[in-house]
This record gives C-alpha cells, sequence and structure tokens, in this order.
C-alpha cells in the first residue's frame, strides 16, 4: 500500500509539472516571472537568504510562511523562479494527491485516477490561477487537507489523532500564509463538531476540538519562536495584523454588508470561473444528498458541513470590500468533492458491467493537459518575451557597471528589477505596495529627499532634484501590460 502511494504521489508531481509549465510564469519556459507579487515575495525570499528579515527589514504584509517557502526558493536558485516553479510542482501535486484520497475514500475505483488529471487541468485553466506563485495557490495543499480530513469524516466515520492534529496544522499552514482563507476550516470544524456533538456526545466533540487546537499551536509557537529569536515579533504583528486589517483601501462594512459582499463576489467570480463553480456545486450537493439517504442522528449537521464551510470559506476571502481575480484560486480546492459524484456515476455503471476504458481515460486525460493549459493559459503571449527585450535587464547591465549599486523600484510594488540586477534592497520600504500606510509615504519621500540609493526606477513619477534621467524602455508586465519604465543615477 505504502509503494502504491508513492506511485500514485509520483504521478501527481508528473501532472502537477505538466499543468504548470506554460500557465506559469515561474516555469523555465519563460525569461522570468512576471507578476509584481511573486517578485516582491522572491525580493523578499532572496533578503531572507542574506540575513534580512520579513516585516522589521523589508515591508510587506503576507504571512511568514509564504517568505520562507521563497526562501527556500531562493536558496535553490536565487537568479531565477526554477526553485519556486518546483515548489509549485510540489504544492499542485500534494494537492492531487489529496485529491485522489478524497474521491478514493468513498469508490476504491480506478476511476479515482481521472481525478488527478482532471482537478490538474481545471485548477491552472482557471481564470483565477492568474501567473502561478500567489499565496492562494500554496494555501490550495493545506485546503485540500481539510476536505479531506472532512470527507473521511463523512464516509470512514473515523480517523486516527494523527489527522486530527494536521487538521489543526493545516490550519495554521493556511493562517501563516494569509489569514483571510482560514475560513473553510472553521466552517470544516463547525461542522464536525456539531456532527459529533449530535452522534457521540459533548465530550467527543471537545476532544477533537482539543487536537485541532493542539496541532494549530504546534505549528504557530515554533513560528513565533522564530520570528522572536529573530527580533521581529512585534514588526509581524504590526503589519500582519494591524496593517492588513487598517490599511487596506475600502468602505468599512456592516455584517450584512459583508454578507452582500460575499454573495455579489460569488456570482461575478463563478461567472469569470464557471467549471470550478460548477464542480464546487455538485460538490455540495452530492454531499447534502447523500447524506439524507442515510437517514441516521446527525444527519442534517453532515448534509451542511460542506455548503457551510464553502460558505464560510467565501465569507472570510470577500470580507473586504477590496478583491483581486486571483482570490478565486482557494475554491479550486471544492473541484474532487465534485469529481467524487462524477466518479461514483462511473463507478455504478462500472458495477453494471458496462465497459468503461478508464485507462484510456486517464491517458487522454494526461495528453490534453499541455494543449489545454496551452489554449487557457493567461500568461501565454510572455512565452515570446526574452531577457534582452526587457527593461529590467536592459537597466541591470547599466547599474551593474558600479559595484555594490544600490536601488529603489518606486513604480508599483517589485517589477522585478532587484532580481534582474541581483541587487538586494537596502531600505524597508523597497517597493511600493498596497497599503496605504503614512509611513510608507514619509519614508519613500525621505529616501528622495536624501538620495538614499544610487539608483531609481519609477514608471509614474519624478523622483526628485536629485536624480538624472539615464535610460527609459518600453516592456511588457503583469499579464502582457505595456509599461513605460524610467531609470534614474544619483547626481554626483
Amino acid at each position: 500500500m505504502r509503494k502504491q502511494t508513492v506511485l500514485i504521489f509520483l504521478f501527481c508531481l508528473f501532472t502537477a509539472f505538466l499543468a504548470l509549465l506554460i500557465p506559469s510564469t515561474c516555469s523555465p519556459l519563460y525569461a522570468t516571472s512576471f507578476w509584481t507579487d511573486t517578485n516582491i515575495y522572491f525580493t523578499i525570499g532572496r533578503g531572507i537568504r542574506h540575513g534580512l528579515l520579513p516585516y522589521r527589514d523589508l515591508y510587506d504584509h503576507k504571512g511568514p510562511l509564504l517568505y520562507w517557502l521563497y526562501g527556500l526558493g531562493a536558496f535553490f536558485s536565487e537568479k531565477s523562479f526554477l526553485g519556486i516553479f518546483l515548489l509549485e510542482v510540489l504544492s499542485l501535486g500534494t494537492m492531487l494527491l489529496l485529491a485522489y484520497r478524497i474521491v478514493d475514500c468513498r469508490i476504491h475505483s480506478k476511476a479515482a485516477l481521472l481525478t488527478i488529471p482532471l482537478t490538474a487541468i481545471l485548477t491552472v485553466s482557471c481564470s483565477a490561477f492568474n501567473q502561478g506563485g500567489s499565496a492562494e495557490e500554496f494555501c490550495l495543499p493545506f485546503l485540500a487537507y481539510a476536505l479531506y480530513y472532512a470527507f473521511r469524516f463523512f464516509f470512514e466515520k473515523r480517523s486516527s489523532v494523527m489527522y486530527h492534529l494536521g487538521f489543526g496544522a493545516a490550519a495554521a499552514g493556511v493562517f501563516l500564509i494569509k489569514y483571510t482563507v482560514c475560513g473553510l476550516f472553521l466552517g470544516v470544524g463547525i461542522g464536525i463538531a456539531f456532527l459529533l456533538l449530535f452522534q457521540e456526545g459533548l465530550s467527543s466533540a471537545f476532544k477533537h476540538i482539543f487536537l485541532w487546537i493542539a496541532g494549530f499551536l504546534l505549528i504557530l509557537f515554533p513560528t513565533l519562536a522564530v520570528l522572536a529569536f529573530q527580533r521581529s515579533l512585534t514588526s509581524f504583528f504590526q503589519v500582519y495584523f494591524v496593517d492588513n486589517l487598517t490599511l487596506y483601501e475600502g468602505t468599512p462594512l456592516s455584517l450584512t454588508g459583508h454578507l452582500y459582499n460575499a454573495l455579489a463576489y460569488l456570482r461575478t467570480q463563478s461567472a469569470a470561473n464557471p467549471v470550478v463553480a460548477l464542480f464546487a456545486f455538485i460538490g455540495c450537493i452530492g454531499t447534502v444528498l447523500a447524506a439524507f439517504s442515510e437517514h441516521h442522528k446527525g444527519m442534517i449537521a453532515k448534509a451542511f458541513l460542506l455548503p457551510f464551510a464553502a460558505g464560510m470559506l467565501l465569507l472570510f476571502v470577500y470580507w473586504g470590500e477590496m478583491a483581486h481575480p486571483y482570490y478565486a484560486l482557494v475554491f479550486t480546492c471544492l473541484i474532487p468533492a465534485g469529481i467524487l459524484f462524477l466518479c461514483q456515476g462511473i463507478a455504478l455503471l462500472e458495477s453494471r458491467k458496462k465497459r468503461i476504458p478508464l485507462s484510456s481515460c486517464i491517458v487522454a486525460g494526461m495528453v490534453c493537459i499541455v494543449p489545454v493549459t496551452y489554449l487557457t493559459a493567461q500568461a501565454r503571449p510572455l512565452l515570446s518575451v526574452t531577457k534582452d527585450k526587457m527593461p529590467q535587464y536592459q537597466f541591470a547591465s547599466i547599474m551593474n557597471e558600479n559595484a555594490g549599486a544600490t536601488l529603489l523600484d518606486i513604480c508599483s510594488l517589485d517589477q522585478g528589477f532587484y532580481l534582474a540586477s541581483g541587487i538586494l534592497p537596502s531600505v524597508r520600504y523597497f517597493a511600493d505596495n498596497n497599503l496605504a500606510s503614512p509611513e510608507k509615504a514619509e519614508a519613500l519621500k525621505e529616501y528622495l529627499d536624501h538620495a538614499v540609493t544610487e539608483y531609481v526606477v519609477t514608471c509614474y513619477r519624478n523622483p526628485g532634484e536629485h536624480y538624472l534621467l539615464i535610460a527609459e524602455a518600453d516592456g511588457l508586465f503583469d499579464l502582457a501590460a505595456q509599461r513605460h519604465y524610467y531609470l534614474y543615477h544619483k547626481l554626483p
């Protein structure tokens, strides 16, 4: 059984590799990653490799686990996104293994293997995928575990202590990447707690909640200890919680406003990602029907476990007024639930001796991965871009003439000039990110007024009287958007 699991996981990794090769600009097929978000994460990851710390030395507002993942990618390759691409393959491969296990725990048929290529294709070809390397993408294996854990309760009744601790640990993993994605864990936890309350009593429900909290703390406490040892714990709390909650632009909403906001995004994002929405809907309806067909105690709690968990995920993700299309990527974790009931239909036909060429279907699914992802990849126009055509590398050749050069990129987030030049940020606010912080505005003004960096790259404003324009160029970035960049050098 263990050998079979290893073989299936290798199959998942191979599938993930094929699926990500074209949609992700972290792939070696691209000159670089063309997304501002991945570049700011990677600049911080490179900084970690050289002793700089997130929050304290380099300002951005995602969770520490995401920056440590990018730091790990930088240890593998500091000059390219190859290490990040391999981490993407591992992340998606783990999600695919869990997707397979979700289906296999119910039907125990070769049909469950169809889950692997189908989930991969649907995940990376939806409009929410963007260019790869997002915080949401690295949350997917943890979310898939939450769904797997719920379905083990749904179909197999019990799980070992390690599974319960794992549920809490997975919740901590998401919490330390992007805590607004934790709604699925809250929904699954509440649903299972009510199910246990009806079926086994209050003590059983409390026992499981205790194990979940223990698993959560097993990951959280060492993380906080590392941050405290690095003397960046205070900065972490300030940036990750206080700044995130207070500095995003938007109108404060009432509870009904938040609910309306979530429902509005449900409509728009379902229209933008119809296949993902369809499989999630099939999964939710399927669990309701399956639970009501059993006629047992706790039937209602089991029936609404998945719809409630999906609703909590929706509410948390779209709690704020501001949202980006890639936020919806987390809902691809619900795809296996829909595939489960699709595969159940296939298994039912097999049981009635209606032969279905499953091996051929699996092979066809694998063959379709590259063509389908090529046709649906939003980043496809960037495949033809070479480094010599990019302002990032054109400017880098100028900046690298001076050993020890310093740089400030004030375009919008991180446009990849730090990576191209190999320069590490020398200031905390090294890029103009989404948080409208008065401290950030003051710091950027001070950097320019005192000319603290030798070079400044911008695309929308003059850095001031202390700098001279020495180069400008056009280039594609962020899903082939045309941008004009200016390189300034500090006056002697």
